[in-house]
C-alpha cells in the first residue's frame, strides 16, 4: 500500500478503519493523525445532518394533503361493479396514499431546508459557523504549518505562512463543500480563517463585508477557493485578509 491508496481508503470509510490500514498508520503520527482528522471530520458532517430542523407543522400539511387527494380519488372513481371495483380501488388508493405521503415529505423537507440555506447570506453563513465553534477561539497550543498543509493538500492548496500562531485547524462542512476551518494568533485576538472551493459557490450570496455585534468580517472570492476572515470588531480586517490570501498557492 501507498500513501495515496492510505488517504483514499481513509477519507472513503474513517470509521472502517481496516487491519490492513491500521497496520501502515502503526508507528506514524502523521498517519494516526489523519486518521483521527477523518474520523473528526465524518462525525461533524453527522452532527451537521442532524442539526436540520424539521419544519413546523410538517405532520398536518401532510395529512391535508393526503386528505385532499383521498377526496379527489373518491370522486373521480365510477365503479361499474361495487364488490369488485371498490376491492380494487381501496388497494390502489392505498398504494397511492403511500406514495404521496412520501412523496410530500420529501418535496416540504427539501424546500424548507434549501430556502434556509438559500436565503441564508455567505456572511451569516460563516458567522453561524464560527459560533458553532466558538471553543476554537479559546485553543492555545500551536499546530505546526505542516499539519496543516497535509488538510489543505487536499483541497488542491498549500499555505506559505500565516500572520500568527496557528491554534486550531480542522475540516468544515459548509453548505455540503468541505474546507477547512482555522484559527490564528493575532494582535488583535483570535482570528478565524475559512478556505472554501469555489466548485458549489456555497459563498455565492450576499455581501464581501459583514459583521455582527461582536464579529466583522470579509470573504474574497477567488477562482479556486473563497476565503473568509473573521475577527472581533474595530480589527484591521482588510490588512490581516490581504496576507492571509497572498500566503495560500494551489498546485
Amino acid at each position: 500500500m501507498d500513501e495515496l491508496e492510505f488517504r483514499r481508503r481513509t477519507i472513503a470509510q474513517p470509521n472502517d478503519i481496516d487491519n490492513e490500514l491500521t497496520e501502515f498508520a502503526k508507528d506514524n503520527s502523521e498517519r494516526q493523525r489523519f486518521i483521527n482528522d477523518m474520523k473528526d471530520f465524518d462525525k461533524y458532517l453527522q452532527s451537521a445532518a442532524n442539526d436540520v430542523p424539521v419544519p413546523e407543522n410538517l405532520a398536518e400539511r401532510i395529512l391535508l394533503n393526503t386528505s385532499l387527494k383521498e377526496k379527489a380519488q373518491q370522486q373521480a372513481q365510477i365503479p361499474a361493479n361495487k364488490n369488485v371495483i371498490a376491492s380494487r380501488s381501496r388497494f390502489k388508493f392505498d398504494r397511492v396514499h403511500l406514495a404521496l405521503a412520501a412523496s410530500f415529505v420529501v418535496t416540504i423537507s427539501a424546500f424548507f431546508f434549501s430556502s434556509e440555506q438559500n436565503t441564508y447570506g455567505a456572511g451569516e453563513h460563516a458567522l453561524a459557523h464560527v459560533y458553532h465553534e466558538i471553543n476554537s477561539l479559546d485553543k492555545t497550543q500551536a499546530i505546526s504549518l505542516q499539519s496543516v498543509n497535509e488538510k489543505l493538500a487536499l483541497l488542491g492548496g498549500q499555505l506559505s505562512e500565516l500572520p500568527g500562531k496557528i491554534t486550531y485547524a480542522m475540516f468544515c462542512d459548509f453548505k455540503g463543500e468541505k474546507g477547512i476551518h482555522l484559527v490564528f494568533e493575532s494582535d488583535f485576538g483570535p482570528m478565524t480563517v475559512f478556505i472554501v472551493p469555489t466548485k458549489n459557490k456555497v459563498f455565492e450570496m450576499g455581501s464581501d463585508d459583514f459583521h455582527d455585534d461582536r464579529f466583522e468580517g470579509h470573504i474574497n472570492r477567488g477562482q479556486q477557493a473563497d476565503t473568509v476572515l473573521i475577527a472581533s470588531l474595530g480589527a484591521p480586517v482588510n490588512m490581516y485578509n490581504e496576507r492571509v490570501s497572498g500566503a495560500i498557492r494551489w498546485l
